[in-house]
């Protein structure tokens, strides 16, 4: 019995995408693309707005342990939940946009 096949390596390329059985798109590059970008400019965002609540520059009424815990740590918390944030929404945009592309083919 002969294991070796006869495949080209055009067929042995993987592809960007994957399709579960029934032929419908699982994953495409721009989901990670969008979350990415998302995540970045998030976390910039929340990270400037961390260090403007603790370094008293834009003072809110009820985030006042917030601004004692000093701007490092406000950068810190700010930044990490930018990234967090970002990064959901980015994907599930990335998730739409695969599906309007899926769509199209």
């Amino acid at each position: 019995m002969n294991n070796h096949t006869d495949k080209k390596d055009a067929d042995l390329i993987v592809g960007y995408t994957n399709y579960d059985p029934e032929g419908h798109v699982v994953y495409h590059p721009a989901i990670l693309k969008m979350a990415i970008i998302w995540a970045l400019v998030l976390g910039v965002i929340f990270g400037f707005v961390g260090y403007m609540i603790s370094s008293g520059a834009w003072p809110i009424r009820d985030l006042g342990q917030f601004a004692t815990s000093g701007t490092a740590v406000g950068i810190f918390v700010g930044a990490v939940v930018g990234v967090a944030l970002g990064g959901l929404i980015g994907a599930l945009m990335g998730m739409g946009k695969m599906k309007r592309k899926s769509r199209d083919l």
